[in-house]
């Protein structure tokens, strides 16, 4: 471990590698309050008794979807932006973090399992009834399915191929 895997945020201790990762795409339904069950094998990644399970979310940056964040994931991403911004003295660093934090919610599992999506976040995301859960590393992307099926940031093949290629060159090996 580096001296950059563990740091300290408000009183708590982080520690890089052992913040939650989510695989996989599931499927949900969303019930009529906004309520929808959190995939079983995503809280098994969670490895942690459901009424333990504390997340935040919040509006994507870049898509129409919604990033389910585990609290301590949130934390530690939340500890990197702020050594790298002051938005008490740099206005554009205070719009920045404000802008990410807008419509932000912390959430947490029901007695049946579930989360319940606000309204604003719903309408942000334009769900119906049928959800897709993504697994991006330590955010899950939550997706109306018609959405998901239809999203324009998903490449075919040989663009993806290419955008790899431009984001980690030729030489970039993954295991090192």
């Amino acid at each position: 471990m580096g001296n950059n895997d563990i740091f300290l945020h408000d009183n708590y201790i982080f520690d890089k590698n052992r913040v939650m990762t989510f695989i996989g795409e599931h499927s949900g339904k969303l019930d009529a309050k906004g309520r929808v069950l959190l995939p079983a094998s995503l809280k098994r990644q969670a490895n942690a008794p459901d009424e333990s399970l504390r997340f935040v979310l919040k509006k994507s940056n870049y898509k129409q979807c919604l990033e389910l964040h585990s609290m301590e994931g949130w934390k530690a991403m939340m500890g990197q932006l702020t050594k790298k911004l002051n938005p008490i003295f740099n206005k554009k660093h205070n719009v920045f973090l404000t802008q990410f934090a807008k419509g932000t919610v912390e959430v947490s599992l029901d007695g049946m399992g579930r989360l319940l999506v606000n309204k604003n976040l719903l309408d942000f995301a334009g769900f119906s009834k049928d959800v897709v859960f993504l697994g991006v590393g330590t955010i899950v992307e939550i997706w109306d399915k018609s959405k998901y099926e239809a999203n324009e940031s998903m490449l075919p093949q040989s663009e993806f191929e290419q955008l790899a290629s431009d984001i980690f060159g030729d030489n970039f090996n993954l295991y090192e």
